[in-house]
């Protein structure tokens, strides 16, 4: 088997889905490639760029012309994988995330364009944390639903929208004054 990135993305995505997070190791990639540990640092240097890779991966193909819109696909992209919010998270604080810079350039284009940059920027850097941060509670208290057998009330979604909501009359307030 010839070696590459996306195979070895590829396998990482599948030990995430199936184990979570805390499975996905370097050695455990190479075990499931069938290769020696150190054949996947031709490819990626180190854990840290592996989960930056499945970040960027899982958070691709992000779109919406509205915040709202844009705000609840990054969510369904982060719940579709087993610990998505925490590997962005991890993924996109990285120093000199281009993933991050993109996203947030994503959503800034997502607000209204009759403001000015400043104010688009703030509110796009707003929603990238509700949503970021909103997901990440949603995923752990699942996870822990599951695991208990407990169940919950909790309407993740209209509280994200509601959330957004609040982003968007703030912008808009801010620029009336």
């Amino acid at each position: 088997m010839q070696l590459h990135r996306e195979a070895i993305i590829d396998a990482a995505t599948t030990l995430l889905n199936t184990y979570g997070l805390a499975d996905v190791t370097m050695r455990r990639v190479a075990s499931s490639l069938g290769v020696a540990p150190g054949a996947l640092y031709w490819h990626i240097a180190n854990k840290q760029a592996l989960i930056a890779a499945l970040a960027e991966d899982i958070i691709a193909p992000v779109a919406g012309s509205t915040l709202e819109e844009i705000s609840l696909h990054l969510r369904e992209l982060l719940l579709a994988r087993r610990d998505g919010a925490e590997v962005a998270i991890a993924g996109l604080s990285q120093p000199d995330s281009q993933a991050w810079d993109h996203l947030v350039a994503q959503f800034s284009s997502a607000t209204c364009p009759d403001f000015d940059a400043a104010a688009r920027k703030a509110a796009a850097l707003s929603a990238v944390h509700l949503v970021l941060g909103a997901t990440l509670l949603e995923q752990s208290q699942r996870q822990l639903l599951e695991t208990t057998g407990g169940t919950t009330a909790a309407d993740y979604r209209a509280d994200l929208v509601r959330g957004v909501r609040i982003i968007n009359a703030g912008l808009q307030h801010s620029e009336a004054d």
